[in-house]
This record gives structure tokens, sequence and C-alpha cells, in this order.
């Protein structure tokens, strides 16, 4: 057998279990699965020894902020903070300047990210024109992103899609199409009207107060309730994004039981930045604290996340200099705000299983089968089997991390776990039999990511 690269030693993780075992690579895939003692010879070895070895990490919710706010992130830098995460494959959103909503803008962007990206990528746009739908499936889209929310940016008001009438026509284009749709659920008018009412009743304008209303549980399960009759009657693929809320989980969970196609992502700043966070790192940390103080809420998160009802642990990667924040801390209602995950999401997750929270088979499952599974890029990325893009990150479990503005990449040099002491790392990163990463130094180089349509399935 002609191999390139053998990394050797590694114990290989699945979502359904671990083997000792040693990965072959030729050129970009892989080529074998063999017993650490196996006699094949090849031209260069990866030592993982003592080590972990899992597919590539995938991440369909990520915010590179190009075109139109680079001065928080861009192509490059979001690829950059990725890699050295562990993550060989993400997928941006449509919330930019100009906003993804015609084809031209998306071909625009695919043709200047395709000189920059590291990591592999995709794009979601926005179906607020019904009519364009059938124009982006032909022009190779990743799949679909719709907001409910409004108010300011990130929350463009010219994205928001809060009329059940008008998500009904955009999935029922976006089904006929076979590609995913992606929706940020929230229903806006109660959120205005509930922040009216906590207003006059004398709460402060603040973060707090802000942070509070935003994760009520009903916003978000009201929202939750119609998306999931307008999923049933089109029959739409569906993914629920943010899904903290405890009466949303029960709901998509019996929907699955009935067969709807609806999957859900969480992102880790809703069960992982607590109160104190809010209160010693303000913007970093909204608006995820209320949630981690409710503890019937996260124990259904916890619960969730360990049955399936959530597929998905996603980053929300959303960077914002430290200048926006101080606009949000005076505004929370129409200041940027959300917090960069690429950097630390990993060693947060695995700090989890060594909390016996969750298992390393639930990583793979949250962070890389099921992203790839509901892209239709399954068993090429999200797995490592035999004719598998030779897609992995090796983890050190042991390693401990402290972390700290200064090692990270995302271009606002800034993570709202800053001084968390963590348990569990990636030490090296390959894509496609390249590695992009190292012992916490990027070494891919710009251009070298390759981009991924959504294969459309039945």
């Amino acid at each position: 057998m002609d191999v390139d690269i053998r990394v050797h030693g590694g114990t290989i993780q699945s979502s359904t279990g671990s083997c000792r075992g040693d990965v072959l690579i030729k050129g970009e895939q892989v080529v074998g699965i063999v017993a650490w003692d196996h006699p094949v010879p090849a031209k260069s070895q990866i030592d993982a020894t003592g080590k972990y070895v899992f597919p590539g990490l995938i991440d369909l919710h990520a915010h590179t902020r190009q075109p139109g706010y680079e001065y928080k992130e861009d192509f490059l830098t979001c690829s950059q903070a990725a890699a050295a995460g562990g993550f060989t494959a993400i997928a941006d959103m449509p919330n930019v300047e100009p906003p993804t909503t015609i084809v031209a803008l998306f071909e625009e962007k695919r043709k200047v990210a395709e000189k920059s990206f590291i990591t592999d990528w995709g794009h979601l746009v926005s179906p607020t024109d019904p009519n364009e739908v059938p124009r982006f499936a032909a022009a190779g889209v990743t799949g679909f992103k719709i907001f409910q929310v409004s108010g300011g940016y990130p929350h463009d008001p010219r994205l928001a899609m809060g009329d059940p009438a008008q998500i009904y026509a955009a999935f029922s284009r976006i089904a006929k199409t076979g590609l995913h749709c992606s929706v940020h659920p929230c229903s806006q008018t109660l959120m205005d009207q509930m922040t009216a009412d906590t207003l006059a009743a004398g709460a402060p304008h603040s973060m707090e107060t802000f942070s509070k209303l935003y994760t009520e549980d009903v916003i978000w399960s009201s929202a939750v309730a119609v998306l999931l009759e307008l999923q049933r009657v089109t029959g739409v693929r569906m993914q629920c994004l943010h899904t903290h809320s405890a009466t949303s989980l029960k709901m998509i969970r019996a929907a699955k039981a009935r067969g709807q196609r609806v999957t859900a992502a969480i992102d880790p700043k809703y069960y992982h930045l607590t109160m104190q966070d809010l209160a010693e790192q303000g913007g970093r940390a909204a608006p995820g604290g209320f949630v981690t103080e409710d503890a019937a809420r996260m124990d259904e998160i916890w619960r969730s996340l360990n049955d399936g009802t959530i597929d998905a642990i996603d980053t929300d990667h959303a960077p914002h200099s430290l200048e926006d924040l101080e606009v949000f801390r005076k505004d929370p209602w129409h200041g940027p705000w959300g917090n960069p995950q690429y950097d630390y999401i990993l060693s947060l997750i695995l700090t989890d299983v060594h909390a016996k929270k969750m298992d390393l088979a639930s990583v793979v499952r949250l962070m890389s089968e099921s992203s790839a599974k509901l892209i239709g890029i399954y068993p090429r990325k999200g797995a490592l089997q035999v004719g598998s893009d030779a897609d992995l990150v090796i983890v050190d479990l042991d390693a401990e991390v402290i972390a700290t503005d200064e090692a990270t990449y995302t271009k606002c040099h800034w993570t709202p776990y800053r001084g968390r002491r963590l348990k569990g790392k990636p030490v090296l990163t390959m894509r496609r039999g390249e590695v992009i990463a190292k012992d916490g130094k990027v070494v891919g180089r710009p251009g070298t990511g390759r981009y991924i349509s959504g294969v459309p399935q039945a």
C-alpha cells in the first residue's frame, strides 16, 4: 500500500466508540485504519501516542463578518481561529454588508473567500426572496439561514422574517431543493412587548435586563411552536439554532418522535457563560447568564445533549471589537453583541467530558458527524473511514489550558472564557491530508480551503 502519512499510536474516536489504531493517508484521503503494529511503511509519520484522534470538527454557524465588517473578523482570521481550535470545515452566515440575499452577492462573496480560507468552508444564504431560492440551490449554496430576530446589527432588520406566511413561502421553496434551512427562532413582537412592560415597571435599561428578557423561555418556545408546524406542513429540513429553551427542547423531542425532519443545535454561551461572567466581563458574556441560573432549564439542556434531541454543538462564532461591546453596554437592544468561540470551544467541551457531563463519542457526534450529515457530506467528512477526507484533529485530553486573550487567532483578540482553567486541547489539525495547525500555531496556507456545496437530500 502506498501511504503518504501514518498517524501513529493514537486512539481513534468515533460517535459510536473508540479503538486503538493508526490512520493511513494518501493524498487527501484516508486509505486505511490499521493496528499500531501493522507493518505498513509511510513517507512520513505523525506521533499521536497517548492522544485521541477525532474526525475534523465541523461548524455550520460562523460569522466571518466579511464583507462589510472586516474590522471585527475576516475570512482568513476566522479560518485561522477555526483551524487552531480543531475545525476543518465551517459555514458562515448571510448577515454581512451587503447581506447575502441574491445569487450575484453569493457568487461575489465566494470568489473573494476562496483566496483566504484555510479550512474548507461553505455559506448559508438568506431566503428573504423565495423566488431566489431555486437559483441559490443551482449556484451551489451550502444551505439557508432565517433570522426571526430583528433589531440592531448583527440582527439585521433587512433579514428578519417574523411573519409565518413569509417563512412558509421560504420553507416551501427550500423543501423542493432538498437543502437544509437553519433558523434563529424568536417571537420578536413578544420580545418588544415584554421589553416595554419591563422597562415601564422600572427595570433598568441594562445588559442584565436585556439578557433576562432575551432568554425568556416563551420568546423562544412560541416561535419554535410555529416553526414546527410550518416544517410539518412543508417538509423542509429545518435546524433550530440556539435551542436553550426547555419548552422548545421538549417540543423538538416530540417532533422528532413523530418523524419530523427537525434537528437542533445549541451554542455554548447559553449553558457555559454565567451571571458572574456577565457581571465581571460585561458584553463579553451576554446573554447566556440567565439560562445558567435556571436549574430546570440546564437539566433539560444536558438531557438533550446526551439523548440526541440536540444534534449539534455549534459555535455561533460572533466576533465584535471591544469598542463594539461598549456600545452594547449602553444600549443592549440595539448595540452589537456576541462572542468569538473557535479558539477555546473544544477545550471547553472536553472539560465537560472530564466533569462526566458527556462522553467523547457524544463530542464527535455533536461537533462533527451531525453537521456533516445535515449538509449531505457524511462520511466524506465527519468520519475517519477508508475513503473519507483526511480531516482530523489530534486531542491531548490531559493538557491543561488557561484561556487568554493574547493566545487567540480571532481578529478581535478576546475570548469570553478569559481566565478559565480548561482541560483538554487540540494539538494538531489536519485538513485533507495537510496539517493546518500544530501545537497552537496555525501553519495552513490561505486559499487552500475548498468550498462545500450542500448536497440535496430527498
